[in-house]
Formats: C-alpha cells, sequence, structure tokens
C-alpha cells in the first residue's frame, strides 16, 4: 500500500490493475447515436449534481452549492466533470486510482461499493471537500466511476468548521480518512457511519449529507446503466472513449495556434500564523512546447504554517483555470486535455506540502490564488489567436476567500457552524473584449450562488445590516467593473457569535490585472464593537455603513481564533474584487460616465484613475478629459510629449507589445518587440520587455482608494509596479510586489 508521502508527487502512468475492467469498445458509432448519449452522459451528471443539492440539508450544499459531480471511465479517466465548484473533484481521479491500487485486493471491489475519502494526500483538496467514489459494473467487471465531492460544515478537528489559523500541522485539523468502503454492496456500513459522524459538531447534518452523496451515485449509476441497456455497453464506451479523444484533439489544436514560450505569475499569501506578519510567495510558471504544457512551482515558498496545499489540491486549481479559460466550449471534459499536462512540483513547497503539514485551508489560501494566478499565465498566452483572445479574464474576485468560520447556538438553541455565503458572489474582472461581471461569480466555479439574505437569516442567528457592491472596489483597466461585495451582519436570536477566521488576500490584492489592468480590491474584515445599532432600529432606521454608527472601530486580522462577535458588534465584510483588464487611460470616457452613474466608480476615481472629467450635470468634459490624460501619460515616461495613439498590428506578445521582424534581419530569430499604440521598438523576442520600458513604482494606494494598508498585516514594504512604453506612455503591466522582490519575467518566447 503506498506510503503518504509517496503519494505527494503523483505517478501518472496507468495505475497496475488488478481488477476485471470493461474495455471492449464498439469500432463503428454513427454521429446521431454519438450525440445522444454524450449528451445523456452530461444530463447525467447535471442529474447527480441536482440530486445532492434536493437532498442535502446544507446550506453550503443546497444554496451555496459548493459539490461536484463527475464520470470517470474505468481506468478513471474523466469523462465529464460537473458545472460547480470544479475544483473539488479535479482530484478524483487520483483518489479513485489510489482505490483501484490499494484497496482492490483487500477488501475488494465489489458491485454496489462505495468508497468516502477526505485524504488530501490521496486525492482531495481539503479534509471538509469529502468524496464518495462509486464503481458501475456492467456483466461483473468495472464499466465506469462516478465520483460525488460536496464541501461539509464540520466534519471535526479543533476549529469549528474545520479551517483553523492555528494548525501548525495535519494533527491540529480534522481527521484525515483514507478511503473506506462505507457502502458495501449496496448497504450503508453503520459501524463506519457512526465513527464518520462522531468526529462532527454537526453529526446530523452531516450524515444526511452522506445519504444524499450515496444517492447521487445511485442516479448516476442508473442513467448509465439504462444507457448500457439501450445502446449496448460497447457503443456507451466508444462514446466516453471519442468524448475523451475529440477534446484531447480540440485542447492539441488550440495550443498549437499559440507559440512556444514560458510565461510567469506570482503572488503572495499572508501570516502563516496568528501573530506572524510575514508574507509568503507563490510562483506558477507555465511552459509551452507544441502542443503541450507543463506547470511549474520553482520559486514558490516552502511550505509553512497553515497556509498549505497538498499537490492534489494546487493540481486541481490549475485544472480549473484552464477548463475556464480554454474548455469552455467541451461540457468540462478533462480526460483529453489531461493528457496533454504535465505537473512539475517538487514537494515540500506551499502548493505541494509534505505529510503532516496544515492542509485544510488550501482551498481558501493556495488553490483559489492558484486558479487567479493560472488565468493570468493562461492569458497572456492565448493574447496571440483571435479566436481564442474573447476567452481571455483578468483575475476574478474571492481569487482568496475570506473565511470566517461561523459558530455557536442559533437562534433555536442549536448547535450550529457555517461560512460567509456571499463567497460564490466575487466578481468577474475584465474581459479581452467586454467589461467583467459586478459580483458575477468566481473564476473557480460555474454553478454556485450566493443565497438571498433571507434564507441565511432563517439557517443562522444573524440579521444583515447591508450586502451591497462596492463603489471603487473593480480594477480599473480600458475593460474593467469587477466591482465586488461587501456585507455586514449583526448577531440575531443569540447571544454571540464566534468567528475563526483563516483567510489571505488582506496585506495586498490577490485578483491581478492584465496588461496594464489594475488588481482588485484586497479583503477587509472589521468590526464596529459596543457600537448603538440598536438605536437605529428603535428609530426605524437601518444603518447602510460603519461610518454611520457609533463604536470602537476593530480591523481583524487575517489569522485569528475565537473572536466573539456580542449583540451590539457589527460584523463587515469586503471580498476581493475583479482584476481591470488593460491601460485605463484607453477606457472609452463615455463607458466611465456610466460606470459613475450606474455607482461603480466615484467622480474621483474617474479622474485618478482613468483622466476622465465629468461636469456638474456628470456629462463628460471631453477637453479637460484630453488635457487630464495628456498629463498622466506624460507624467508615465517623465518626459514631454508623448507620442500620438496610433495603433498597429503584428503577432501579439500582449495587449499592447506586437512582433516584427528587424528590418535587416539576418536570420529567422531576428524580431522584435514593439508596442502596438506607437510603434516603438522596444527589445528583441529574447530579452525581458520590462528591463527596456520606463519603470515606476508607487505605494499600493496608487491602485485605487480601496486599497487596504499592507502595514496592518505585514512588516514587509509592498510597491505598485508600473511598466510604460517609453514612447507613448501606454501602461503596458502592472506588478503587485514586496519591494524587496525581483521584476517578474512574466513573458519569455522561445526564438520563433
Amino acid at each position: 500500500m503506498a506510503s503518504v508521502s509517496e503519494t505527494t508527487v503523483q505517478d501518472y502512468s496507468p495505475p497496475v490493475i488488478q481488477l476485471e475492467l470493461h474495455t471492449e469498445t464498439a469500432e463503428v458509432i454513427d454521429p446521431v447515436t454519438f450525440e445522444v448519449i454524450k449528451n445523456n452522459l452530461w444530463n447525467t451528471n447535471i442529474e447527480h449534481g441536482t440530486t445532492l443539492i434536493r437532498t442535502s440539508g446544507s446550506l453550503i450544499v443546497a444554496h451555496g452549492r459548493d459539490l461536484n459531480p463527475c464520470i470517470l471511465t474505468e481506468d478513471a479517466e474523466y469523462v465529464f466533470a460537473g458545472p460547480y465548484v470544479q475544483i473539488i473533484t479535479s482530484a478524483a481521479d487520483l483518489a479513485t486510482r489510489w482505490v483501484m491500487e490499494n484497496l482492490a485486493g483487500n477488501p475488494g471491489i465489489r458491485e454496489g461499493d462505495m468508497f468516502l475519502t477526505n485524504d488530501p494526500w490521496i486525492g482531495a483538496t481539503h479534509q471538509m471537500d469529502v468524496t464518495l467514489i462509486s464503481p458501475v459494473f456492467v456483466d461483473g467487471r468495472i464499466f465506469c466511476w462516478t465520483v460525488n465531492t460536496m464541501h461539509q460544515n464540520d466534519v471535526g478537528g479543533v476549529t469549528p468548521g474545520g479551517m483553523s489559523p492555528e494548525a501548525r500541522d495535519s494533527f491540529h485539523e480534522p481527521v484525515r480518512i483514507s478511503p473506506v468502503r462505507i457502502v458495501e454492496q449496496g448497504r450503508l456500513r453503520e459501524d463506519l457511519e457512526e465513527m464518520y459522524l462522531r468526529q462532527s459538531r454537526l453529526p446530523g447534518l452531516l450524515g444526511l449529507d452522506l445519504r444524499a452523496a450515496v444517492s447521487g451515485n445511485l442516479v448516476a449509476q442508473k442513467r448509465i446503466l439504462e444507457l448500457v441497456d439501450r445502446y449496448g455497453a460497447g457503443i456507451v464506451k466508444a462514446v466516453m472513449r471519442r468524448i475523451i479523444d475529440h477534446a484531447e484533439k480540440t485542447f492539441a489544436n488550440r495550443l498549437s495556434k499559440l507559440p512556444d514560450g514560458t510565461w510567469r505569475a506570482r503572488g503572495y499569501l499572508e501570516q502563516a500564523l496568528p501573530g506572524d506578519r510575514g508574507i509568503y510567495p507563490l510562483v506558477l510558471t507555465m511552459r509551452k512546447t507544441g502542443s503541450n504544457l507543463v506547470f511549474e512551482t520553482a520559486g514558490t515558498h516552502e511550505q509553512i504554517g497553515c497556509l498549505n496545499s497538498s499537490f492534489a489540491g494546487w493540481r486541481a486549481g490549475v485544472i480549473n483555470a484552464v477548463t475556464n479559460a480554454m474548455l469552455y466550449d467541451l461540457q468540462c471534459a478533462l480526460g483529453g486535455p489531461l493528457r496533454r499536462i504535465r505537473f512539475d512540483a517538487p514537494p515540500g513547497s506551499l502548493c505541494t506540502a509534505e505529510f503532516p503539514g496544515a492542509v485544510a485551508n488550501s482551498t481558501n489560501f493556495v488553490i483559489m490564488l492558484t486558479v487567479s494566478l493560472a488565468a493570468q499565465v493562461l492569458g497572456k498566452m492565448m493574447i496571440r489567436d483571435e479566436s481564442q483572445r474573447a476567452s481571455i479574464c483578468a483575475s476574478g474576485g474571492s481569487s482568496n476567500a475570506p473565511i470566517s468560520g461561523m459558530s455557536g447556538i442559533n437562534q433555536r438553541g442549536e448547535v450550529w457552524g457555517g461560512l460567509h455565503m456571499e463567497i460564490p458572489a466575487g466578481a468577474l474582472g475584465g474581459f479581452a473584449l467586454n467589461d467583467g461581471i459586478p459580483t458575477g461569480g468566481t473564476l473557480w466555479s460555474y454553478g454556485t450562488r450566493m443565497p438571498d439574505a433571507e434564507t441565511e437569516e432563517q439557517d443562522r442567528p444573524i440579521l444583515f445590516l447591508y450586502r451591497s457592491e462596492l463603489q471603487d472596489s473593480g480594477g480599473a483597466g480600458r475593460w474593467a467593473r469587477g466591482v465586488g461585495p461587501v456585507a455586514a451582519q449583526i448577531t440575531h436570536g443569540a447571544d454571540e457569535i464566534r468567528h475563526d477566521v483563516a483567510a489571505c488576500g488582506f496585506a495586498l490584492p490577490t485578483s491581478g490585472g492584465l496588461f496594464g489592468g489594475y488588481p482588485g480590491a484586497a479583503n477587509l474584515i472589521v468590526e464596529k464593537r459596543n457600537s448603538n445599532v440598536h438605536d437605529f432600529f428603535a428609530n426605524g432606521v437601518i444603518p447602510d455603513s460603519l461610518e454611520s454608527l457609533d463604536g470602537d472601530l476593530t480591523v481583524v486580522q487575517p489569522k485569528m481564533n475565537n473572536l466573539r462577535q456580542g449583540p451590539t458588534d457589527v460584523h463587515e465584510f469586503r471580498l476581493s474584487a475583479g482584476g481591470g483588464y488593460g491601460d485605463p487611460l484607453l477606457r472609452e470616457p463615455e463607458r466611465v460616465q456610466e460606470d459613475i452613474e450606474l455607482g461603480y466608480v466615484s467622480r474621483e476615481a474617474a479622474v485618478e484613475m482613468y483622466g476622465v472629467v465629468v461636469d456638474n450635470d456628470s456629462k463628460v468634459d471631453a477637453a479637460q478629459t484630453d488635457a487630464r490624460r495628456l498629463q498622466m501619460r506624460t507624467e508615465r515616461i517623465g518626459r514631454p510629449p508623448p507620442r500620438a495613439i496610433r495603433e498597429s498590428d503584428g503577432d501579439r506578445v500582449s495587449e499592447y507589445l506586437i512582433l516584427r521582424p528587424v528590418a535587416a534581419a539576418k536570420g529567422d530569430n531576428d524580431f522584435e518587440m514593439r508596442c502596438r499604440m506607437c510603434d516603438t521598438a522596444i527589445c528583441s523576442i529574447t530579452e525581458n520587455y520590462k528591463d527596456a520600458v520606463v519603470q515606476r513604482r508607487h505605494p499600493l494606494s496608487a491602485g485605487g482608494s480601496m486599497m487596504n494598508d499592507p502595514g496592518l498585516y505585514v512588516d514587509e514594504k509592498i510597491e505598485l509596479r508600473q511598466f510604460v512604453c517609453p514612447g507613448c506612455g501606454t501602461l503596458l503591466e502592472t506588478e503587485v510586489a514586496c519591494e524587496s522582490d525581483s521584476i517578474l519575467r512574466d513573458i519569455e518566447l522561445s526564438p520563433v
């Protein structure tokens, strides 16, 4: 049996099969039959997810939809993943292969069995994402697998909800369960269920979700076997194979249209434990050669404190981003593309923690940040192909969620626990060809959603004062509007609420901009303690801001355990917003005017970030706007006058950099980068363009009025770096970094 340490680096060779697998495939299948069965399989996956939603009693699952189902082939290749939180089943293939390799002999894998696991070193994102794996048998052999994963409110551990800010290793966290046969030939093992439920503070809810998971698998199995009965096993298996092969071919074809090279992105996680004021880099490198991708973690900090993820979790974040960017039209058919992706991630880093590192916070730390970073490197690669540009999106909101586990005794005198359900609202950052979507969701999920306020208030002892979109929170850009949410609540029907804050993304933004776009605002949690909120109620008024309340303002740190909110304390939390795309000075003034009218941008931010001046009637003053923008471009390059903007064409390296042959070329590799907006020569293809342009360094506050003061959370100095065309003053790229860190070479093309 594989040891824990041996499973931290995944071997992608086929598992050593000790089982009888159904592998027969029809050689010929007509197109109509293929489409009918393919869509039946997809709808089976959807019905699987719908069953989980309808039978779960959890607000997280039934309303937030923090779940996902998938269908795997007999040898654990993805056919389809579901459209919900894709992260949490992006390790299902690893867990299923572990079952095949380690449990086939003892206790065995038989018809009607189901295996439960939450072990991040085997194939889970973190311990609260509990997976149920079920084989589907045809003629006594394994035909395929159905799998579902649901985030559980509480599976035990020192901290209610399981995400402990104080965890120094996994022994401080919920118990890891290696795959165990909890359903045996159709019967739920009550002894194992009892052992599982006894770990939880909410055993009734956990038991209900276990039955929901069993029901979901049974529904999916029934539908698959109905297809087999109707069309024959060989035909259905042929459809599965063709789905995978088609997705691989499509993915390879899209990659073939893009240049070979290396792209990098860097983010940071802060405070490894309560009281720590350190900051720790996470670097994602993507290398593309031909029709293959390699993702690497070189430059990432070693595992530390409570910040880490297992390899399975980090890999899931990468897979999620690839699906969003390049597989949006393939119904989440992951199996084929995974044949073209390799993960080079040595153990021992934040992304690939070795046992017994603390990993229960991985989804809201490493994994969400990885999705954001992967979106950046994929977008910079995809910019070359016009047909793929529309899919490029700047980093979205909730790129690190401000997780605050809430618990206590509710308004009915019962033990309760949960998370802020505003997290799925997030915000989508600017796209390459259009604006983002304010509070429009997250990059790490298609199907999750924020429940309405009344549903949350019914489930929990809380009362919302407001839930709204936060003006000026979205990163400025040519395409923008990635405005994120802010909400405030008080206790209602209970004496207090316990908060255990295990979060990141406070000291600096984790939703980076693209191609000169600014990052979205970071997370923030504050409390007005001993407020006069009940005086407002007595006068029939509901406060709509903390500023309107008297009381003591407390800034909540990203890692705080056992924070108690009393009846007069107002708890406000803001979610990281979406990044901007492109230079804000190139946004049409009329769009900025509309932003002001819609409440997304203040008049002050319009002037400071976009160079747009509006008159007393909130209409654009064209003359003053032109003058202001000329002034800003002049300040960027440090001398007058900047060149006029005259767009040109060529093979794009970024939104504003193109490749052109050198006039006196001596060989095939004599290409140079030039500014697309003014045709200024920048550097050769083999050089780092950032070294050849105007570099400007600013305090983080230059990124917008909603940027937090990093000094509230970390000791390291944080800066906003701008990289500007020396000719016209176009903002080519922005970079948020520690002052002591070197400039990141984000684009490194292979010689043409």
